[in-house]
């Protein structure tokens, strides 16, 4: 389009001026545009920022990552001695448990064997099924008021906690007579085990 050029004729006195408020627009255009720039440059900023924290925050993933996957072994190696002692450990109590049963267990049959009369001997000592704390003696004498003198003795002994009479036969073999019997005992499950355990420790501190 043409620039016209306007030419005033009128005398000054007469000649109206009019108001230049171009600037004003200028302006109304200007602070949306400084705004918006602000804005960007805001977001530019801060997705610099944002993005240079994430690449440094997988960089240190990363570090991490690759220190566990370098002693990744060192775990394997670390469980496999865990499992080996839990193993030797449990071989250890097992073997400490047998020698406690067998001592106690000594101790036990000199009991019942201390406790024979004269005309007395016992056949069998036999552990109840599924109850380790009770066993069924089955002996034989030529004497019957022995049988009640026998199971006397036994209430003596700390490790027997209750005496009962199971059966008890009549019997004849090459014109001699015995009684066959049993008896039911309770063995005390408490009595014996600190003491045997006691010894064990100190025979573990001299060795």
């Amino acid at each position: 389009m043409a620039d016209f050029i306007h030419v005033n004729l009128l005398p000054i006195e007469y000649r109206i001026v009019k108001k230049d408020y171009s600037w004003i627009i200028d302006l109304r255009l200007l602070a949306p545009i400084a705004i918006l720039a602000l804005a960007g440059i805001g977001w530019v900023t801060a997705s610099s920022f944002f993005e240079s924290n994430l690449n440094t925050q997988r960089a240190a993933l990363a570090g991490v990552q690759a220190e566990i996957n370098a002693n990744s072994n060192v775990a394997d190696k670390i469980r496999d001695l865990e499992k080996l002692r839990d193993e030797k450990t449990a071989k250890n109590n097992s073997l400490k448990s047998i020698s406690v049963s067998k001592r106690r267990w000594v101790r036990i049959l000199e009991g019942l064997n201390k406790s024979l009369p004269l005309n007395m001997w016992v056949e069998s000592v036999k552990q109840a099924d599924g109850n380790e704390n009770e066993m069924e003696v089955k002996g034989r004498t030529f004497v019957f008021p022995e049988v009640a003198e026998y199971m006397i003795e036994l209430g003596k002994n700390e490790y027997f906690q209750d005496i009962q009479l199971g059966t008890i036969e009549f019997t004849k073999e090459s014109e001699k007579t015995s009684f066959l019997f049993t008896i039911k005992v309770t063995l005390n499950p408490n009595v014996g085990i600190d003491e045997l355990v006691k010894d064990d420790k100190k025979q573990e501190k001299v060795l």
